[in-house]
């Protein structure tokens, strides 16, 4: 049987199999970070700080790291965040105060402002334009894969041998992905030519705040907002409904699981013509499905739900992607994915201090919000920006070139 595309492309194979590691890092230590916290006297206030100061962290460097891997390459921005990650991870198991884990969430968001924008930036720069909502799919399998069984496992290793090995565990993974990114990637994603770090610095900072990008922004904004509002409480309110930590941990999986199964089908689709009406679609069930948690609350209805949600973020996740690069200017491909990622982690930043007041007033306040702001965002963003950019892209493949540029003009 033929191999996906992403996987006979060299670099995308090695960037895929890391994702997948860093994934399962993620996916061992997140659902039983906010309980072990709990467990060690943190308070549900404190908790929401830890989630806002990481997201802060990420909100005020995912730029400059973009702009960083724009002059140095690749490989060196996303080997370093790792080594960061592991060591904030190693550091969960001796912290036992509300300052130490707090502490320790900020340095894990200066780890992923320093690899996030660098990878994806990686991905835009060795995928042609029609292949990359093919390869962004690829790369958010990949991370499902390895959340796809860790937290499962996690549930297992936590109800046995306690928290900390999942730490240590994580800690040992996220080292390996960091070896693997310094020693593989350092020829495709290496320093860059002088020149083009020359014409990026060249590049204002004003340029990113164009119509076509704006919308992408507002999107990422909305995403993050309601991912903010969860980052803090999710594990918190499947405990409060009686789950198991194995049942904690499949909430996590079954998203991971139809992301992986609908990705290639998704990442086709966001390939195909016009994203603005998939991303409209998509967002809008997507934010159905984020109010029928809290109005649902039953264990197995979530764990239903998670599954809708992953099926739906393989076609929305990969078509915001794909467009987001396809607007970008590739001399400056990592600071607008930096901007993109900032944009994200403020509103995630907001949100992330507000889940906890709003879950203090009731369990399904901060599902209504996140629902809502995110349906409504969504339309501002795809009606007002990215609709008109991509149909004016499309009338301009049907007229001569001098009409094409002046309504490309217009639209910025």
């Amino acid at each position: 049987m033929k191999r996906p595309w992403v996987l006979q492309h060299p670099t995308l194979r090695i960037v895929i199999g890391l994702t997948a590691l860093a994934g399962t890092a993620v996916g061992l230590v997140i659902p039983f970070l906010t309980l072990a916290a709990r467990d060690r006297g943190v308070s549900l206030e404190a908790i929401g700080v830890m989630a806002s100061s990481y997201l802060v962290a990420q909100m005020l460097l995912q730029l400059p790291m973009g702009a960083l891997s724009d002059r140095v390459g690749r490989a060196v921005p996303i080997a370093l965040g790792m080594v960061v990650e592991a060591g904030a991870t190693v550091g969960y198991t001796v912290a036992d105060s509300a300052w130490s884990f707090i502490l320790l969430r900020i340095i894990q968001g200066v780890g992923l402002a320093l690899l996030y924008p660098a990878l994806r930036a990686l991905i835009a720069d060795v995928t042609p334009e029609e292949r990359r909502g093919q390869a962004y799919a690829g790369f958010g399998a990949a991370y499902t894969t390895g959340l796809l069984f860790a937290p499962l496992v996690g549930g297992i290793v936590a109800e046995t041998v306690g928290v900390n090995a999942l730490f240590l565990s994580a800690a040992a993974i996220e080292l390996l992905v960091a070896i693997g990114g310094i020693v593989l990637l350092r020829e495709v994603a290496g320093p860059r030519p002088r020149i083009a770090a020359a014409e990026a610095t060249a590049i204002p900072f004003r340029a990113l705040l164009v119509g076509p990008l704006i919308g992408a922004f507002i999107l990422s904004f909305a995403s993050q907002f309601q991912m903010g509002l969860f980052a803090g409480i999710w594990s918190i309110y499947m405990d409060d409904l009686g789950a198991s930590d194995i049942e904690l941990g499949l909430s996590y999986s079954t998203f991971s699981i139809a992301y992986l199964l609908v990705a290639p089908i998704g990442g086709r689709l966001a390939d195909a013509g016009a994203r603005w009406r998939r991303l409209l679609v998509a967002n809008l069930a997507i934010g159905a499905v984020i109010v029928s948690y809290g109005v649902i609350p039953s264990v197995l209805a979530i764990l239903l739900l998670g599954f809708v949600e992953g099926a739906i973020a393989t076609v929305q996740q990969p078509s915001l992607d794909a467009y987001l690069a396809s607007v970008s200017d590739p001399r400056v491909m990592g600071r607008v994915q930096g901007a993109f990622s900032t944009v994200g982690m403020t509103g995630a930043a907001m949100s992330a201090l507000l889940g906890p007041v709003l879950y203090g007033v009731a369990p399904v306040v901060p599902f209504l919000t996140g629902g809502v702001v995110l349906c409504l965002l969504t339309l501002v963003a795809v009606l007002r920006f990215i609709r008109p950019v991509e149909q004016a892209a499309q009338r301009a493949r049907a007229v001569p070139a001098g009409t094409a540029e002046v309504e490309a003009a217009e639209v910025r």
